[in-house]
């Protein structure tokens, strides 16, 4: 606990709702600590839905009032407020390369956290592919800054590989549902209580057959001796039991998302030409399972 304690506590989020889904309790207790917390999210939030009438600005600001309101019931609980960033990358379309790198990496030199939580990019629960380009960012940035102007300690949340956890108390998962019930874009309150009992629950309660107790989990980035980070494993070198883990997440958390993000060039923002597949698997050639064939 006291490592969370009083310090400027950074959560990088892809989307509005990333919070309630992967990080919920870390933030509430960071936020009770009286921690400097500040959620940078990385998307514009605005084509995150089935409805076609919905999508571009009108999701946008509807998303962001969302949002607002979602951090109101994690404020009213602590006591304490929550400083927002929007980098306001087209949702979808978050992108890894020189720009968006130098930004995140500018972004944490100038505002110092002593600790930053994001999804974790290389043993992901969620593949969505902003998820994974908001986790690869967040890492480069760390590998490309000095120790001396990095954070104490980085988190991965979304992880499949956990090995640290936070005690959290099971009352708080109201103030969750509470929380999520205000991405009324996204969610029923049928829907966030399933999302609560099937999710958040069943993952707490396999931490308290690990550890004893209810908790929260995340995968710690570590460095070694010289401060260099370390790097994850090639797949090749992935032990057997990761690797059908990871293949098993890949094949069940990117369906729903794809149909989601076709976008026009004009919505892209000009003559920006785009193809979801071919995208994801560029960024890792564990893609190809699932596009082999197509």
């Amino acid at each position: 606990m006291s490592d969370l304690s009083k310090y400027t506590v950074m959560f990088f989020t892809p989307h509005a709702d990333d919070i309630e889904l992967g990080i919920p309790f870390m933030y509430l207790e960071s936020l009770r600590l009286g921690n400097k917390v500040i959620e940078v999210v990385m998307t514009n939030n605005a084509y995150g839905t089935e409805y076609d009438k919905l999508k571009g600005k009108r999701l946008e600001q509807i998303r962001i009032k969302e949002l607002d309101e979602a951090n109101r019931v994690f404020e009213k609980e602590s006591g304490n407020k929550v400083k927002v960033i929007r980098m306001d990358y087209i949702d979808g379309h978050l992108p890894l390369n020189t720009d968006s790198l130098n930004k995140v990496m500018n972004l944490i030199k100038k505002l110092k956290p002593a600790i930053i939580f994001a999804p974790d990019p290389w043993f992901a629960q969620d593949f969505h592919a902003d998820h994974l380009n908001t986790g690869r960012l967040v890492y480069f940035s760390l590998k490309k800054l000095k120790p001396v102007s990095r954070p104490k300690r980085t988190f991965y949340y979304y992880s499949t590989k956990t090995h640290f956890y936070l005690k959290c108390q099971w009352r708080d998962f109201k103030i969750v549902k509470k929380s999520l019930e205000k991405h009324k874009s996204q969610y029923s309150s049928f829907q966030s209580k399933l999302i609560i009992t099937f999710y958040n629950k069943l993952s707490i309660l396999r931490h308290l057959l690990e550890t004893k107790k209810t908790s929260e989990s995340v995968r710690e980035q570590k460095s070694s001796e010289d401060g260099k980070l370390v790097s994850p494993p090639k797949f090749d070198d992935m032990s057997f039991r990761d690797r059908v883990i990871y293949y098993l997440f890949s094949n069940t958390t990117i369906w729903g998302y794809v149909k989601f993000y076709n976008l026009s060039p004009e919505q892209l923002g000009g003559s920006i030409t785009y193809n979801s597949k071919d995208l994801l698997k560029s960024l890792d050639k564990r893609y190809r399972y699932r596009y082999q064939n197509n």
